[in-house]
């Protein structure tokens, strides 16, 4: 039975590998004619929203959320006897399955608490602020995230297979725990630790407060964002601002054509390096993975780009969600 679903998921892979590089081929001619930059631009236009007003402070609230919560549970795993801390110069390699396990459901677990954390954070300083942020649901940006899943992830992973057979062997607790202790228990903490829990916590943090602060700290340096922005909702700044920029006025008559759309505002990003930075730092939070960092550094630019160009929070999460999915159930069904 494994090994059907097993062949019944890689030929699915296989299929969508095929449909990929077919859309990849067709936008070949466009990007070598415009440029990488110009076909970014137009290929996905880039949505008017508000600027981001979170950074540095929240950073703070979610790392030390996690942080916190999970040190209190463990400690509190231990006392139960659940859980034995290791001793000094012992990795978590050295411990068994079965704590290592219990690591990864605490991890999981303190992850929800730090988004509920930074969220009610957002949320009490402007009521407003998980809609500016990007967690607004949308069915189009569902369907974006899956259409970009489509176009993302086969070129992800032959460059994961690849970097697995010429640098080193992708390594991660979780699917090592998983093929040592398979039962449906197991699977379903871990998937819903890695596959949902996990996605949502990356994304708010690396796209949303990472990205995001470090998009208005970049446009604001190009002079593209005022420095008093007491709203959250900076305007573009008149002496050097970008044809593409509105005037309040016209921002305004814009909202009344488009009564129905969530993301409003005058503002939109400018500069792409806080995008290139913001998945540097993700690829390197995941040195010790083996090769890992390779090809998700790669992951993080798509998720920064649909990010950068949409201000939601939505597509990169579902793009992730699939992704870890696949992992896990390749590794259970090997």
């Amino acid at each position: 039975m494994a090994d059907s679903l097993y062949l019944l998921l890689n030929s699915l892979l296989i299929l969508v590998a095929g449909v990929s590089l077919v859309m990849w081929v067709r936008l070949l001619p466009a990007i070598f004619k415009h440029g990488v930059r110009e076909f970014a631009d137009t290929w996905l236009p880039v949505k008017r929203r508000e600027c981001p007003s979170w950074g540095i402070p929240e950073l703070f609230v979610m790392f030390g959320a996690m942080i916190v919560s999970g040190q209190l549970l463990l400690r509190f795993a231990s006392e139960n006897g659940w859980y034995k801390f290791p001793e000094p110069g012992e990795s978590i390699g050295d411990q068994s399955p079965e704590t290592v396990f219990v690591v990864l459901a605490i991890s999981g677990l303190a992850n929800c608490i730090a988004i509920g954390v930074v969220l009610l954070w957002m949320w009490n300083i402007d009521r407003d602020n998980l809609r500016k942020f990007g967690l607004s649901i949308d069915r189009s940006m569902i369907g974006l995230g899956f259409r970009a899943a489509l176009m993302t992830l086969p070129p992800v992973l032959a460059i994961a297979a690849l970097a697995n057979l010429m640098v080193a062997e992708y390594e991660h607790e979780v699917l090592d725990v998983l093929q040592q202790l398979q039962s449906p228990r197991v699977f379903a903490v871990l998937f819903l630790g890695t596959a949902v829990v996990t996605p949502i916590a990356e994304e708010i943090l690396f796209r949303g407060l990472v990205q995001g602060g470090l998009q208005r700290l970049a446009d604001r340096v190009a002079g593209q964002v005022e420095t008093s922005s007491t709203d959250g909702s900076a305007s573009q700044s008149e002496s050097n601002a970008s044809p593409r920029s509105l005037t309040a006025e016209q921002a305004s008559g814009q909202e009344r054509q488009n009564p129905d759309n969530e993301q409003s505002g005058n503002w939109e990003p400018v500069s792409y390096w806080p995008l290139i930075a913001a998945s540097l730092i993700f690829a390197l939070m995941h040195l010790g993975q083996g090769a890992a960092p390779i090809p998700l550094f790669l992951l993080s630019v798509g998720l920064g780009y649909l990010y950068r160009q949409t201000g939601s929070l939505i597509p990169c999460i579902v793009l992730h969600m699939i992704l870890n999915s696949i992992t896990l159930l390749a590794t259970l069904l090997q």
